[in-house]
């Protein structure tokens, strides 16, 4: 069974090279090519190490031709494909491709039907002997012919490459050179003593092995194959353990089938004790987050073009944002994120103080540090701001230190040589540093580069935004705060004035009418209502907060308008104010409240300019009560109308708030009421304000 499923693969790692005949890249051929190697180099080596201890059996040799013909194919192909990566005309031919697909396809036919039909050799003990020119001997000359072709193109691959290609494919190189030269020594041996030894089998296995393992490494280093594996960091970190598990039961197997096949007994005290030293490092590798850290480094910046993930940093620290209200908060979801991603525990950064001197503040250090952190504030001219003006980053370990540097800092004090900085990054807005990012050294011995300064280019602009934001809400709210007082202000002087004003218009009527006892009743009853005026200004005010709560009593409307209009009518002696009021108009409101809002509106008519009010009281169908105001004045102005007339701080009035109708439209919706601004056309400007019955009203 063992033995059919390694012709099933070998096959099918032929079959793959198929596949090649559709393409016109020689690149992506080569590719193919180490995908063909790396899959049926560790075949070939288990099909050794399978054969060896049963080379008895003729099976076994028919086992291993097979594999090593295909073996031939695969590197045959490979070599011609290096030519036609090379720029080789004659390898991207069509004849040639048409070759590459015949080739692969009827070699293994015909290895099989002469395996299985010829005769090879036969057994000298252990050793498998064979006859000159006999079908044994022509294979083995196939090999050896297969391995000078691949080494001759190997060496023309080579020889144009550049420094940096070198550099990338030398393992690769190596790799294949170790396996064609194992292979080459074998059939070379073979074709002079006429034998195959097991013993050499299992040492070619090795090689092998080794061989693979070399251009494995090459080839998932340095990305030969031309594609980029979006392969998760996560699922290979997760990968790992059971990785290492594995690899360690495996070689514990391994160990124990070598010993056996020499004969060699495992004592009970080092079976147990190799299973317990796994168990104690696979349980150090999980406990130990310095390790895995180490790990990921390692991972990190061996199998990724990015050192980083940056995704996954902008996406956690975007979750860690969530809801922060505080620039302590931005800077501490920022250490968390730079102390998950970084591989250093020594991070430092520095906010720009908004108020006094212009310096940096340490705000994030290392913990056992926090003692020492005003210490370490930067002054607005020291060396390292200048420095960061100018560079984007600061690195201690660049290849070409900055001279200015090295001379500005020679002889000063400075944070950088204090808390031995290796990598700083500043914190920008609009070129403006509000903030700085000091690294120390990584704890793998590694070296800072162009993927740490994008990492804290996307974080620190991240954070210099979040932190803009927390600005510019504090800012928001100090403003907010500072409306507030000046509408509270605003409310308070705006009640004092309608108390003053009408105070002033009883004090210039007083020397004509002070002698008649009704001016002198209406006079007392101006200066009781200015008095709980005053002292219902706090309850106006709730009017901010939407607080008020009308007390509503059963009120005849037209009483109340000719009542107070009687009493006002005294006080503006130069305005002819003529009511007209329909008699039991009964609805529920609240008086003091309706006096407000028809104390605002008729105000604002007799300080129009106009020379007569009216005042008029009807019924409005079967629902309430209607009250207009109107004047003969110049009216309202034509950008106020319909509604702005009633927004808070709108006047034309000179020296008015612009309060006094906004009151009148908060006050009138809680009553459950409405008001509405027009102009006459007759000239002047009309306030309409409705009111409900009982049944009506919408109160709370």
């Amino acid at each position: 069974m063992l033995i059919s499923l390694f012709y099933i693969l070998n096959i099918a790692i032929i079959l793959v090279g198929v596949f090649g005949f559709r393409r016109d890249n020689g690149a992506r051929n080569l590719s193919l090519s180490l995908v063909q190697i790396l899959f049926h180099l560790p075949f070939l080596a288990c099909i050794y190490l399978y054969s060896s201890p049963r080379w008895d059996d003729v099976e076994m040799v028919r086992l291993v031709f097979f594999g090593e013909t295909v073996f031939t194919i695969i590197w045959v192909t490979f070599a011609a494909n290096l030519a036609w990566s090379a720029g080789s005309r004659a390898a991207g031919s069509w004849i040639f491709r048409i070759l590459t697909i015949v080739f692969p396809l009827l070699t293994p036919a015909a290895m099989g039907f002469v395996l299985t039909r010829a005769s090879l050799g036969e057994f000298a003990g252990w050793n498998f002997t064979f006859v000159l020119f006999s079908w044994a001997y022509l294979l083995n000359l196939c090999i050896l012919l297969g391995v000078i072709i691949f080494f001759w193109r190997l060496e023309q691959f080579w020889r144009p490459l550049n420094t940096a290609d070198r550099w990338m494919y030398k393992f690769m190189m190596l790799g294949c050179a170790l396996v064609c030269g194992a292979m080459g020594w074998s059939g070379s041996y073979r074709l002079t003593f006429l034998s195959i030894s097991p013993e050499h089998l299992q040492l070619v296995a090795a090689l092998l092995l080794l061989g693979w393992g070399m251009t494995g490494y090459a080839v998932f280093r340095h990305r030969l194959l031309n594609r980029k594996l979006f392969v998760s960091r996560k699922v290979v970190y997760s990968f790992v353990a059971p990785m290492l598990l594995g690899a360690y039961f495996l070689g514990f197997g391994f160990i124990s089938m070598i010993m056996r096949y020499y004969g060699i007994e495992m004592s009970f005290v080092f079976k147990w004790l190799l299973l317990i030293a796994g168990l104690v490092l696979l349980a150090v590798l999980l406990i130990s987050s310095r390790i895995r850290r180490q790990v990921h480094f390692f991972i990190s910046t061996h199998f990724y073009i990015n050192k980083y993930e940056y995704r996954d940093e902008w996406l956690s620290f975007t979750r860690k944002l969530q809801g922060v209200l505080s620039e302590s908060a931005v800077v501490d979801a920022l250490r968390d994120v730079l102390y998950e991603s970084l591989y250093t525990e020594e991070i430092y950064i520095w906010l720009e103080q908004e108020q006094g001197p212009r310096r940096y503040v340490l705000i994030a250090s290392p913990a056992g540090r926090d003692q020492e952190k005003n210490l370490y504030d930067i002054a607005a001219d020291d060396i390292v701001i200048h420095y960061l003006h100018r560079h984007a980053y600061y690195d201690k370990n660049q290849e070409k230190p900055d001279p200015e540097w090295e001379k500005n800092l020679a002889g000063r004090a400075s944070c950088v040589a204090e808390l031995n900085l290796q990598f700083i990054s500043p914190i920008t807005i609009d070129n403006r540093i509000i903030g700085v990012i000091g690294l120390g050294p990584e704890f793998t011995g590694g070296r800072y580069g162009y993927d740490d300064f994008d990492l804290l280019t996307a974080l620190g602009t991240q954070a210099a935004s979040a932190l803009l934001a927390v600005r510019m809400a504090e800012e928001l709210a100090h403003a907010r705060e500072q409306q507030a007082w000046h509408r509270l202000s605003s409310f308070v002087l705006h009640d004092i004035k309608n108390a003053a004003t009408m105070l002033s218009l009883l004090r210039e009527n007083a020397p004509a009418h002070i002698h008649e006892p009704e001016f002198q009743q209406d006079m007392l009853e101006l200066v009781d209502d200015t008095l709980k005026r005053m002292t219902r200004v706090e309850q106006r005010l709730g009017v901010l907060r939407d607080e008020v709560e009308p007390n509503c009593r059963a009120l005849d409307i037209s009483h109340f308008v000719r009542d107070y209009f009687s009493r006002g009518a005294k006080n503006f002696s130069g305005v002819d104010i003529t009511v007209a009021a329909e008699e039991a108009l009964e609805i529920e409101s609240d008086p003091e409240l309706l006096s407000s809002i028809v104390e605002n509106i008729f105000i604002n008519a007799c300080e129009s300019g106009g020379s007569a009010v009216w005042v008029k009281t009807s019924r409005d169908g079967d629902s309430g009560v209607v009250l207009e105001i109107y004047d003969n004045g110049p009216g309202i102005p034509e950008e106020l109308l319909p509604g702005r007339i009633f927004e808070p701080f709108k006047t034309t009035k000179r020296g008015g708030s612009g309060i006094g109708l906004w009151q009148v439209k908060r006050i009138i919706t809680r009553l459950g009421g409405t008001v509405s601004a027009e102009n006459r056309d007759e000239g002047g400007a009309r306030f309409v304000v409705r009111l409900f019955f009982v049944q009506n009203l919408g109160v709370s």
